[in-house]
């Protein structure tokens, strides 16, 4: 079995493959985790959600390169491990859809929407499918939740296509409103990227609406949170900030940088002492960090 130190260094290293793109090494070093870390360990558990985001990220690779079967395998794993994430769910009945699933597509979209009750897309294409099957009644109803969830869907399109429903003209009806489950809403990713964009030219503002929508899809995802008590540090609110730091290390105890940033966020509002702890924990779990060592000195 690993020792502490040494699973601390193998999730950093796995963390760094995964961000680098390197993703069959990043999976194998999870795994490798996730095999030798006591059950108990903040490892155990961290590595088990990378193993499932690893999958998820591999599935995308298979699918734009047309290998669907692999792409599916590589959900179903990953649901396996993390069966609360709805996104993985809308990701595999995608590719079930395509391949002409339709149950099984459906069954997949139910889980997505019964974990996230307001997930616009799951509910646009669970609408489509159950149109498309026959039940035009309850495919319109889902529609029309995913247009009350997200209001980008209700286009000229999708309006033109109600009224064909109700003149029950059901193909052209559904031939648009396939159409517009097309509509690219925006999603975690579009935000968080936008949000670090924003950031870094300097609309701070502008950058914590970017992730706050992000968190609203998805709230247990550390470096987000740590992106948004950045945001709002570099805003004047270190109190707030501090919070969402708080967040970050509940979800992953050793992430270092967000200990630093709570340090940070401690001394704007005055606590040095409790932000000299927070240097002191990032020094423990990584001995070299310039950065800890200096604010600590200072601290």
């Amino acid at each position: 079995m690993l020792g502490v130190r040494e699973l601390s260094r193998n999730y950093e290293k796995g963390l760094e493959l995964y961000d680098q793109g390197l993703l069959a090494d990043a999976l194998a070093t999870f795994e490798l985790i996730h095999k030798e870390a006591p059950e108990s360990s903040p490892e155990f558990r961290l590595s088990k959600f990378y193993i499932g985001e690893t999958h998820a990220r591999l599935a995308e690779e298979n699918v734009s390169r047309g290998a669907s079967e692999r792409a599916e395998q590589h959900l179903k794993d990953a649901i396996t491990l993390n069966p609360t994430y709805p996104d993985l769910h809308y990701q595999l009945a995608q590719i079930l859809s395509d391949k002409g699933a339709i149950n099984e597509a459906t069954a997949a979209l139910k889980k997505a929407v019964q974990i996230l009750p307001g997930y616009s897309k799951a509910l646009m294409l669970l609408g489509t499918l159950t149109y498309q099957s026959g039940n035009h009644h309850k495919g319109t109803q889902y529609i029309a939740q995913a247009v009350e969830s997200e209001p980008r869907y209700a286009t000229p399109i999708y309006k033109e296509a109600m009224t064909l429903h109700k003149k029950d003209d059901f193909p052209a009806a559904l031939a648009l409103f396939q159409e517009v489950a097309l509509t690219n809403v925006d999603d975690i990713s579009f935000h968080f990227g936008l949000g670090k964009k924003l950031y870094r030219s300097g609309d701070y503002k502008g950058a914590v609406e970017a992730f706050e929508q992000a968190l609203n899809l998805q709230s247990n995802y550390a470096d987000i949170r740590n992106w948004q008590g950045l945001a709002l540090m570099a805003s004047g609110d270190a109190a707030n900030a501090f919070k969402h730091f708080q967040v970050a290390l509940e979800i992953n105890p050793n992430y270092v940088a967000a200990m630093i940033n709570a340090g940070i966020s401690c001394e704007m509002m005055g606590l040095a002492e409790d932000a000299a702890d927070f240097y002191n924990r990032a020094i423990e779990i990584d001995p070299d960090n310039v950065e800890a060592r200096e604010r600590l000195t200072k601290a």
